[in-house]
C-alpha cells in the first residue's frame, strides 16, 4: 500500500528539516526529499550567524547545538578606514546576546539526528504526490527549472575565503571586522564563550584570490594577523581554505503562460482540523487554500 503524505518537502538541508520538524510536531505526515550523500574529504568550515528567533525555534524542536557548537556574541567591533571604529554591546540592549555563530555541521547533524527519530517524517530520494509541495532547495536547485525560475545574477568584486583559526588569545564572545584596501575581513567565535577559534570569511578583491588560496599557511595566517592588527595574537590555520564568489540573485519567473508565487500560510487551527476530521479533510483543506 503506498504511503500517504500531507505535504512533499523538496530540499533537506537545515530549512528543509526544521520546516519538516515543525509540520510533523502538528501531526502532518511528510516526505522529506535529500539528494543522496555522498562522503567529503574536505572539512566543513562554513558558520552561520543565528538571531535568538531562530534559537528559539530550534530549542523548540531540540536541534540546537550544544555550548561549544554555538557561541553567543556579547559584543561586536567593526574597524573601518582611517581606523575609526563602530563597536555593538548586547548588555546595552537588553539582549542576551547579538547573534549566535553556529557551526554548521553540528547544527545540520542535530535536525538530521531529530528527523530521524520523527516517525511522521520519510526521507525519500524523489518527489512524491502529496496535496502540498514546499520548495526547501538551495542555489543549486533542480526544482528551478521545472517551475521556469532563472535568476538574473550581478557578480560582485569580491570573493569569499572562508575558513578556521585557532588564535593565540581568546575571543572573549566578541565578532569582529575589518575594512581595508584588502577587502573585509570577519573574524567569527566559535568553540564557546571560552573559546580561541574563530571562522573566518574575507571579502578579498577576486584578483587576489588565487595567491591567499595556495599561499603556505604561515603566510596566510601572517596576512590575516596583519589585517586584523594582531588582535588575536597568533593565529593558526585549523581548516582547509574554501572560495566562493559574492553575487546578487533575483529570481524571474519565464513566460510559460502561468504565474509564478512564493507564499507563507499560517494556518490557525490547522491541527484541530486533522485531529477532529482526519488527515483526508486536512488534505481537502489545503487543496482549496492552494488554488484560492
Amino acid at each position: 500500500m503506498a504511503q500517504h503524505f500531507d505535504i512533499c518537502i523538496r530540499g533537506a538541508g537545515i530549512v528543509g528539516r526544521a520546516l519538516a520538524l515543525l509540520l510533523a510536531r502538528e501531526r502532518l505526515r511528510v516526505a522529506l526529499v535529500a539528494a543522496p550523500q555522498t562522503a567529503s574529504k574536505t572539512q566543513d568550515v562554513r558558520a552561520y550567524a543565528l538571531n535568538g528567533a531562530s534559537k528559539q525555534l530550534l530549542d523548540s524542536l531540540r536541534a540546537w547545538p550544544d555550548a561549544q557548537h554555538a557561541t553567543p556574541i556579547q559584543r561586536m567591533h567593526v574597524v573601518g578606514d582611517g581606523n575609526s571604529h563602530v563597536q555593538f554591546d548586547a548588555q546595552e540592549q537588553g539582549a542576551e546576546a547579538l547573534t549566535w555563530i553556529v557551526d554548521v555541521p553540528a547544527l545540520e547533524q542535530r535536525l538530521a539526528d531529530a528527523v530521524r527519530y520523527q516517525p511522521l517524517i520519510e526521507v525519500v530520494d524523489a518527489p512524491v504526490a502529496a496535496p502540498l509541495t514546499a520548495i526547501c532547495e538551495g542555489r543549486a536547485s533542480s526544482t528551478r527549472a521545472e517551475l521556469g525560475v532563472e535568476f538574473d545574477i550581478t557578480p560582485y568584486p569580491q570573493t569569499a575565503i572562508a575558513t578556521r583559526l585557532d588564535c593565540a588569545q581568546p575571543h572573549h564572545q566578541v565578532a569582529r571586522q575589518w575594512f581595508s584596501p584588502l577587502g573585509i575581513l570577519a573574524f567569527l567565535p566559535l568553540g564557546g564563550p571560552q573559546g580561541s577559534s574563530v571562522a573566518v570569511v574575507w571579502s578579498a578583491p577576486k584578483d587576489i584570490v588565487p595567491q591567499w588560496l595556495e599561499a603556505e599557511p604561515a603566510a596566510f595566517c601572517e596576512m590575516l594577523g596583519s589585517i586584523s592588527q594582531g588582535v588575536l595574537g597568533e593565529l593558526h590555520l585549523q581548516g582547509p581554505r574554501m572560495a566562493w564568489p559574492l553575487q546578487h540573485a533575483m529570481a524571474q519567473c519565464q513566460r510559460r503562460g502561468r504565474s509564478l508565487a512564493v507564499a507563507y500560510l499560517d494556518l490557525d487551527g490547522f491541527k484541530e482540523v486533522n485531529d477532529r476530521h482526519g488527515h483526508k479533510v486536512g488534505d481537502d483543506l489545503l487543496a482549496i487554500l492552494a488554488q484560492r
